[in-house]
């Protein structure tokens, strides 16, 4: 259907072409006819022009058109080189990181390989004896047994802010299984396996278990923490600690959540090896965890240099050097206010955990110290880690969050 646009035009030039001939009759330019023949030549021209005006306008915007669907398709081209370029960088990356779990898988089965191997080892003839605890007796074959059947088992306990009792981190501890399938406590097993030599392999399997399940837990949060203990042997073994470096280099996007815990006396007995080794861990940005703390006037200095970040003081220990005025931290006794107790050691980077928590009692004391973390019976007792723990443990943090 034309425009009203066309028609006006087409009226236009109908009455240009009609104007034209009256002129050229009334003039007396030419007869009649001629005139509206004239008239008529005017009109076709006039019509040509506007035909030829109105292609070149419509081949401008064609022009224009197929210009813009360049610059659009350029552009098109350009995204997708862009998608392209970063769909290569994301399989990069993916190849990468299935390299680097090739890796990291690689390096565990050769630690626990070495493990194995060391378990298998002859030990002293004492070895065969067995070792009496508590009215209990346990034979050192049997705990190179249980390792070598690779039955240790990951038991976590809650950490917990106060006073909310959010859970922060866990900690883990080692249980055994004899081959009937009971389980020895530690203070059945420890000191057998201490005196075999065999509690490096111990600890070491732990370091397994944690990495296996804090990579479970992180991925449904991953603000939680692990505390490993670490056998002071296996930092001071030569033979053995460049294998486990490596296993944790490999792991070290753990460094974060995967904090390793060692006694105050270890501590402040370690020899020049384990504090060099030590430092190699901390420049991994892996942290350490100071327990079993007995003596409260601590070198905090000493401390934060050698990468802990944590304490450990049992509650009852705790309150007993503030009541009775003992030097805790180097400062003198009484000098500390309640309420900057946890602060005295925040401001050398460590955070102060009271564990051993087992009554409300406890709990109320220790707020007024203002300490920001408690462990203890009270908030969880330590508990084996099966799928469904783990899941429920899962459930917990995200509550929790």
């Amino acid at each position: 259907m034309p425009r009203a646009s066309d028609i006006l035009i087409l009226l236009t030039y109908v009455m240009i072409a009609v104007v034209a001939a009256i002129g050229f009759e009334y003039f007396g330019l030419m007869s009649t006819s001629t005139a509206w023949m004239m008239g008529a030549i005017v009109f076709i021209v006039a019509g040509m022009a506007h035909s030829a005006a109105a292609h070149a306008h419509e081949r401008r915007t064609t022009e224009e058109e197929i210009r813009g669907l360049k610059s659009a398709n350029l552009a098109l081209a350009e995204e997708f080189e862009a998608a392209q370029r970063r769909l290569d960088e994301i399989t990069d990356e993916l190849r990468c990181e299935a390299v680097e779990r090739d890796n990291a898988f690689v390096h565990e089965v050769k630690v626990l390989e070495d493990l194995v191997r060391r378990v298998g080892e002859p030990i002293p003839d004492r070895a065969g004896h067995a070792v009496e605890t508590s009215g209990k007796a346990v034979s050192i074959d049997v705990i190179r047994e249980a390792l070598q059947a690779n039955r240790v088992d990951l038991y976590l306990q809650p950490i917990v802010t106060l006073p909310q009792r959010r859970i922060m981190f866990y900690e883990s501890f080692t249980r055994l299984r004899d081959a009937a399938g009971r389980v020895l406590a530690p203070s059945v097993f420890i000191e057998a396996a201490e005196r075999a030599g065999l509690m490096t392999e111990v600890d070491n399997l732990l370091l397994f278990r944690c990495v296996q399940i804090l990579r479970r837990l992180t991925q449904q949060d991953r603000r939680v923490g692990i505390f490993c203990n670490v056998s002071p042997n296996s930092l001071a073994d030569e033979s053995f600690f460049p294998s486990f470096l490596d296993f944790i280099r490999q792991n070290n996007d753990l460094a974060g959540a995967l904090i390793f815990e060692i006694p105050q006396r270890a501590f402040i007995e370690r020899n020049a090896i384990a504090a060099r080794n030590m430092s190699r861990m901390v420049d991994f940005g892996f942290r350490f965890s100071v327990d079993q703390v007995t003596d409260v006037d601590l070198d905090l200095n000493e401390m934060q240099r050698a990468g802990v970040r944590f304490v450990k003081i049992a509650g009852g220990r705790l309150l007993d050097a503030v009541n009775n005025l003992e030097s805790i931290a180097g400062l003198e006794a009484g000098s500390i206010a309640h309420e900057d107790m946890a602060g005295v050691f925040a401001r050398h980077g460590i955070d102060l955990i009271v564990d051993k928590i087992e009554t409300e009692a406890t709990v109320v004391e220790v707020l007024e110290l203002d300490v920001a973390f408690g462990q203890g019976h009270l908030f969880g007792e330590p508990r084996p880690v099966r799928d469904e723990a783990l899941d429920e443990a899962g459930n917990v943090i995200r509550m929790a969050g």
